[in-house]
């Protein structure tokens, strides 16, 4: 995976974050993730994408980011079930609205579609990765908290 696959990833990235809750993302440095089982993440929404490309897109957080965000959108839930189903939902469509915009501008990408966004929580839940190729982590931090976003493209 090369820089001009991942740099949409980043850019739609913090675009949305931009224009959803007013404020800009700050990203680090991209790195090759080797130890998939250990990680401080609690909430994980999951994007698979086939055709001429393959992979997942993943981006995680830590439920306080999650629940912040929440009220930034001023979404209120009556229960802590209804509160957790809208973070899902939430997290969800930020994987959705990053992926799909950025694969869009990925050169060269040809047919492509990706799965409905799915959503895993629970500490040091586990993602099984595909074989193929690298899993690459770019790490985010907000006025709010810290986030990742992961991309495995083969």
């Amino acid at each position: 995976m090369d820089v001009e696959t991942i740099k949409p990833f980043v850019q739609y990235t913090v675009s949305m974050f931009k224009d959803m809750f007013n404020f800009t993302p700050i990203y680090g440095k991209a790195f090759e993730i080797k130890d998939f089982r250990t990680h401080n993440w609690e909430i994980s929404s999951v994007v698979g994408i086939m055709g001429s490309i393959e992979g997942i897109f993943v981006i995680r957080l830590k439920r306080s980011l999650a629940f912040k965000l929440l009220n930034e959108i001023r979404m209120v839930g009556n229960s802590t079930e209804e509160i957790q189903n809208m973070i899902n939902e939430m997290i969800g469509e930020f994987a959705n609205i990053i992926c799909g915009n950025a694969l869009n501008k990925i050169p060269k990408s040809g047919e492509i579609d990706v799965t409905v966004p799915f959503t895993i929580t629970g500490t040091n839940h586990t993602i099984v990765w595909p074989v193929k190729g690298k899993v690459i982590g770019i790490p985010f931090h907000t006025p709010h908290g810290d986030f990742e976003v992961q991309i495995n493209i083969a």
